[in-house]
């Protein structure tokens, strides 16, 4: 979701924090802020709102709601001046499916002379979308304030009343961008009496739409079964904003909201619009959602001693209802919030507010009475983690979906992720490639990385063990004789008795255990992967998990890196033989704190004098660093080094 920060502002008297701050606080307390874009005089935050909270957090409210519940700070109430009702054609719905339409509310607005609105274009343009017709950009900007879908269709193209049905056999649209669409009879539509006006949920069609020439209006508010949009969508292969919200789920009273703030809005361009009532059919109203719990209960589960004022004020912060009586809460959520149906979702909402970090840590309980049973897989994949780190490995995560494949998914999450990965070597062999690129930041000379992953062959799914040796300097020289090292050492600590056959010019080759082949040896990529469940089939499990526990005192600490490319410079002089150490020294300071590497990485003598070859890397925190501005450090240590007597080969 593209957030505007100058559209978020307007919620607020207080001043927001800077976009990174604000970035900060909302990944840390609501939904990731994957990036922060700069776009005119405004600030774009691309929040990735997770399904769980789609109902009311894919709109700017929803994200102002959260800023206002992390901040402490009143979020103010949006709302624009409504139009009196007129007497208006009359209008007549009817909804034939309610258990798929819960709730569909309509309204006819006559004598429209709408004008293109610059503030709404601006609005649209921030986030990404371009402006259409004053009416549909009304239609777009009310969605992405409060998340609610509209539509709006021309009054005097539709054939009698409005009735919400399912498609039938063979029936056709033509959507809105000129697209002949064939429906079932599992979909939803809305229609009047001669034919298909829309898929409810979905997209608009063709013969109703609203142009230049649209002097009368049908709006639409409604809500839609989550699970019969997302169907619809995916049969047809149209994803649009407002499937995006449906399929998620939305509250039927966001609807009337919805209606609210589209017909304010068009009163808000044309004064002298005559605005109809409303036709509500709303079907199935459902009570109130109450949720009951205790203090206690709140603290046993984070860990943590808050006290029960603190809770009210925090539940309070998110527009949450709360009773509270000796330790026991009686809490009314919101109408937006479908996420919060049981206790242990009150519980998150508190925790994320008192903010995680701020929970001490506690000994777990024990006292069991029975010791566990050892589970050998996890012992033996940590075994493996641990030797392949010692030995100066790093491991990764690769995705475990693909484009291309065998093994297809009935739903995949994306078009490029429709695919179950068959072997771990494939993007092994890529992160290698990718390595290879930042070894100089890394200070590294070859790169040694290992990853273990289920994979699903056509024979089954398993898991496997896959490791990679790179050298930088010498892309093309076999990595044979170390994976053969890393293959025989492991093997050896396993305690396993497996056979290896090697191709004749010792490319490549198997490894079998009891003549099966359990992995594969690529020589020249330096590349070895094994079916991890078939190599440890032979070995009993342990007693304890003695051989994997980790020192705590050498455990490594996370430090952030810079975001912002790195550049490279190479230097070699001749120099005094044992003028190593002064010669890093100088490099050091006069490159300053832009050089984050120096490395000596070759010497040799001639002729009586000693040549040194040095790697710098220079790379700045808050900035891309420009060849200039490198240069211009370069030169002040070629000056340095001449004034030593040193001289630059």
């Amino acid at each position: 979701m593209k957030i505007s920060y100058n559209w978020l502002q307007n919620y607020f008297d207080d001043k927001l924090p800077v976009p990174e701050k604000l970035a900060e606080l909302i990944t840390f307390s609501f939904a990731e802020v994957e990036g922060i874009e700069k776009r005119g005089e405004d600030i774009i935050l691309d929040v990735k709102v997770l399904p769980d909270r789609a109902c009311y957090a894919l709109s700017h409210r929803g994200v102002a709601y959260e800023a206002a519940a992390v901040l402490n700070i009143k979020k103010k109430e949006m709302r624009w001046p409504l139009p009196v009702v007129s007497q208006v054609a009359e209008l007549s719905v009817r909804v034939e499916a309610p258990d798929l339409c819960p709730r569909y509310m309509a309204r006819v607005i006559e004598n429209i002379n709408t004008k293109e609105q610059a503030w709404v274009t601006e609005h649209l343009e921030a986030v990404g979308q371009r402006s259409i017709h004053p009416v549909v950009d009304g239609a777009n900007v009310v969605m992405l304030d409060m998340g609610q879908p509209l539509h709006a269709f021309d009054r005097d193209m539709v054939d009698g009343e409005i009735t919400v049905r399912l498609a039938r056999p063979s029936e056709k649209i033509t959507t809105l961008d000129n697209k002949e669409v064939l429906l079932d009879e599992t979909m939803l539509v809305i229609s009047d009496d001669k034919s298909v006006l829309a898929v409810a949920g979905v997209k608009g069609g063709k013969k109703a739409e609203v142009t230049s020439r649209t002097k009368n209006l049908i709006l639409e508010s409604a809500n839609f079964n989550a699970e019969s949009v997302r169907r619809t969508s995916e049969k047809l292969g149209i994803k649009t904003d407002a499937s995006k919200r449906f399929e998620n789920g939305l509250s039927p009273e966001s609807a009337a909201r919805g209606m609210e703030d589209f017909t304010a809005y068009i009163f808000e361009m044309d004064k002298n619009i005559k605005v109809g009532e409303v036709a509500d059919v709303y079907s199935a109203k459902k009570d109130k959602t109450v949720i009951e719990t205790t203090g206690k209960f709140i603290n046993d589960k984070l860990g943590a001693n808050i006290a029960n004022d603190d809770i009210k004020d925090i539940l309070t912060r998110l527009s949450i209802e709360a009773e509270e009586e000796g330790g026991k809460f009686t809490i009314f959520p919101p109408y937006f919030r479908l996420d919060l149906r049981v206790e242990e979702d009150i519980v998150e909402e508190i925790g994320r507010i008192y903010g995680y970090s701020n929970v001490g840590a506690r000994e777990p309980r024990s006292g069991l009475g029975v010791k566990p049973a050892v589970n050998k897989k996890f012992y033996y994949e940590n075994f493996i983690r641990q030797f392949m780190v010692e030995r100066g490995f790093s491991e990764v995560m690769n995705s475990t979906f693909r484009a291309k494949g065998k093994r297809e998914i009935v739903k995949p999450l994306a078009k490029d992720k429709a695919f179950l990965r068959e072997e771990l070597s494939e993007r092994l062999e890529k992160c290698l490639d990718n390595n290879c690129s930042n070894a100089a930041l890394l200070g590294l000379d070859e790169v040694k990385i290992f990853e273990i992953g289920n994979v699903f062959p056509e024979e089954g799914e398993h898991t496997s063990f896959c490791v990679g040796i790179r050298n930088i300097n010498k892309k093309n020289i076999r990595s044979n004789d170390k994976i053969k090292a890393i293959r025989d050492d492991l093997i050896a600590a396993l305690g396993v008795s497996v056979k290896v056959v090697c191709t004749v010019d010792d490319s490549g080759g198997q490894i079998l255990n009891e003549n099966k082949m359990i992995g594969k040896i690529n020589n020249l990529d330096g590349i070895m992967e094994i079916d991890l469940d078939e190599l440890i089939l032979p070995i009993s499990a342990p007693n304890s998990y003695n051989g994997i526990i980790i020192d705590q005192k050498n455990i490594t600490h996370f430090k952030p890196y810079s975001v912002y490319p790195f550049v490279v410079r190479d230097i070699a002089l001749w120099a005094p033989a044992d003028s190593e150490k002064d010669i890093e020294e100088l490099l050091r300071k006069e490159a300053g704190h832009y050089a984050v590497s120096v490395r000596m990485f070759d010497s040799f003598v001639k002729d009586g004098r000693t040549s040194f070859a040095l790697r710098i890397v220079f790379q700045s925190k808050d900035k891309t660093l420009t060849d200039n501005e490198v240069n211009n450090i370069m030169e002040k240590i070629y000056k340095e080094v001449a004034s030593r007597g040193w001289e630059v080969r």
